[in-house]
């Protein structure tokens, strides 16, 4: 029985051996491991718990709550929460009888930084539209590489002259 005891022994001791110089991060990977196993089960118990709440539903609760509160200053001028509101409906509204989007319908937005883009989203994201956010600066090919990697059925574009 001793004699299979140090059997044991010695080959645990060369295997850790082996583990520590071929591979020495070994016991940070495993720890890395465990954290991650650990920190999905926490995620997905707290996934059961509560429900999706996502980025739109919290600002229509915002709207709800405080419509008259501003939600945007830019260049001088105030928009409040309702003032977002009703131009995203407007949007929805456009590009659902203009575009003809519907649920899942993919859409390029290639807006500047302003207001505009903000309540483009939010109309958006009311059809249930994904949209892709292409980057403003970007010209020729490369917007037509975007473009046709993202795989979208519309391209919204900004009539200022900051394009040309």
């Amino acid at each position: 029985m001793s004699v299979w005891l140090t059997a044991a022994a010695g080959l645990a001791i060369l295997a850790f051996a082996y583990i520590r110089t071929f591979c020495p991060y070994f016991s940070d990977d495993c720890a890395y491991m465990l954290r991650s196993l650990k920190l999905g089960i926490r995620l997905t118990k707290y996934a059961k718990s509560k429900p999706f709440y996502s980025i739109l539903e919290c600002f229509l609760d915002a709207v709800k709550r405080q419509p008259n509160k501003i939600f945007i200053h830019f260049e001088g001028r105030a928009f409040s929460y309702g003032e977002m509101d009703l131009q995203s409906n407007k949007v929805a509204r456009a590009l659902q009888a203009e575009a003809r989007l519907k649920e899942g319908d993919t859409v390029a937005l290639f807006l500047p930084n302003e207001p505009s883009f903000v309540w483009t989203w939010l109309g958006l994201a009311k059809l249930g539209c994904p949209a892709a956010l292409l980057n403003f600066n970007i010209r020729s090919k490369s917007l037509l590489h975007c473009f046709s990697c993202c795989g979208a059925k519309v391209l919204i574009a900004s009539g200022s002259d900051k394009l040309l």
